[in-house]
């Protein structure tokens, strides 16, 4: 098993790059589709957030490699080792979203520049996606080696990535029309997919076990956890439902809205920490 340290920073990064990376798409998506300048400009500022998301995911995740120097040697193995390539598609995606966001400070930025940089920063968050949920296919530690582990990670960052969307837009001051429902509603799915997913992945755990133990025992509070990750998420999703609302002011749609990431981040969070916790190789 890995250490209680390890556990965190790697939870609280696959908390939050993966839905920073949601988010900055959702934004960028609003951004290439703004209806005037001035809610352009509003979004171009408001794209610190989710760089700082995803941002203070990957500073968490650093702990991880023991001390500074060694994230150096990280990038020797570009192309042949997964870590390697998560910490390139990382730096590349996050390169992208913070020149991007000091760059568009420029009140008369073009379109012509800023269009083509938002869709390239976007193709980079999506591989940086891509190469976080293959990380862990690992061969001799059977209980992430499996389906469930990529299909976890990016529903738990699409229903993360969406209520933080949602929070960041209102920063912004978009106002929402039909694409709030549709955001919602793509929320919801990840969310409630994910719970699928988890539940299949707790049946399965009694199935993986090496000479000293079943899987099922490194986490016999998954059930409890997935149940906890059920009630906080819907209360977050009806909150962000609930902000939709015309008659609510832009201050009390956001603070709605915070409410609501708040929960969404705790849900995710606590079930990144009992992935993390059934770690086991195979053998002993």
């Amino acid at each position: 098993m890995t250490s209680g340290l390890d556990n965190l920073s790697l939870a609280l990064f696959t908390a939050l790059a993966p839905a920073g990376v949601v988010a900055f798409i959702i934004m960028a998506l609003a951004r290439l589709f703004a209806a005037d300048h001035e809610c352009a400009v509003r979004i171009d500022r408001m794209i610190a957030l989710p760089f700082a998301v995803a941002l203070a995911g990957f500073i968490a995740s650093a702990t991880h490699l023991g001390t500074p120097a060694n994230a150096l040697h990280v990038f020797s193995g570009v192309g042949t080792s997964p870590l390697s390539n998560e910490v390139l598609a990382a730096v590349v995606f996050l390169f992208l979203t913070g020149s991007y966001w000091m760059v568009a400070f420029k009140v008369n930025f073009p379109d012509a520049a800023a269009k083509p940089w938002l869709v390239a920063a976007c193709l980079a968050g999506i591989g940086l996606l891509a190469c976080t949920s293959q990380a862990y296919a690992v061969r001799t530690v059977p209980t992430w080696n499996t389906p469930y582990t990529p299909a976890n990670l990016l529903l738990a960052g699409l229903f993360e990535g969406c209520v933080l969307g949602f929070l960041f837009l209102a920063a912004a001051k978009i106002p929402f029309k039909k694409s709030g429902a549709l955001l919602l509603g793509l929320g919801g799915l990840g969310f409630l997919a994910n719970i699928v997913v988890m539940l299949q992945q707790n049946d399965a755990l009694a199935t993986i076990a090496n000479n000293e133990f079943t899987a099922a025992a490194l986490a016999p509070d998954y059930p409890l956890i997935i149940g906890l990750y059920a009630v906080a998420g819907a209360i977050a999703l009806a909150l962000d439902g609930l902000s939709l609302r015309a008659s609510f002011s832009n201050r009390h749609r956001l603070m709605l809205r915070i409410v609501s990431a708040a929960l969404a981040f705790a849900a995710v969070f606590a079930t990144r920490v009992v992935f993390y916790n059934l770690h086991m190789t195979v053998g002993f």
